[in-house]
């Protein structure tokens, strides 16, 4: 039985993940600020227009979630489908509706650009996240270390794609070095 000995700098989820903790940490800073920016804008311009709609029995959906339910209604035993195709049609009008009041409000408050710079970071956190997620440890003690960062993420109250497929590459990961004979 041969066992690979790595040093526990050697392993790139640690990297992976510090990558991920400052992404989370830069977000955390713009959300706080844009949050600032918006109570300051709307003593002058009032609230910012809300981005989600009522469809049916559903108060606050938007963007993929009308589909899903369009999905779902179209499902349900005696569904009208003109009908829901038509509320459908007239949901995602009022979705777009919404998303572009949202967009001018931030326009007119000149909170737009920290609004994208906010966006921009979350979705590069998103995209480092499903990296890290895919990346297989190649030690024990860094597949501890993701599964400890994945279950402090949990219960925080996070839910990204991401948790699913990092424990799942983990254990794919474990397995391999446990067939390979490494401790």
């Amino acid at each position: 039985m041969t066992t690979k000995i790595t040093s526990v700098e050697s392993d790139p989820i640690y990297a992976a993940i510090e990558q991920h903790r400052k992404l989370i940490a830069e977000s955390d800073r713009l959300y706080d600020g844009l949050q600032k920016a918006e109570n300051v804008a709307e003593k002058k311009h009032g609230r910012r227009p809300w981005a989600l709609i009522v469809w049916r029995n559903y108060s606050e959906i938007g963007r993929s979630e009308i589909d899903d339910r369009r999905e779902e209604f179209l499902r349900q035993p005696g569904a009208d489908r003109k009908q829901v195709e038509r509320e459908y049609r007239d949901a995602k009008h009022r979705a777009r509706a919404a998303a572009r009041a949202g967009l001018e409000w931030d326009k007119r408050t000149g909170i737009a650009p920290l609004r994208q710079l906010y966006e921009r970071t979350r979705r590069a956190e998103t995209a480092v996240g499903m990296r890290m997620a895919k990346k297989k440890p190649t030690t024990l003690a860094g597949a501890a270390a993701l599964v400890d960062y994945v279950r402090n993420d949990i219960e925080i109250g996070e839910g990204p794609e991401w948790h699913m497929i990092a424990l799942a590459t983990t254990a794919a990961a474990l397995s391999s070095m446990s067939s390979q004979g490494v401790s």
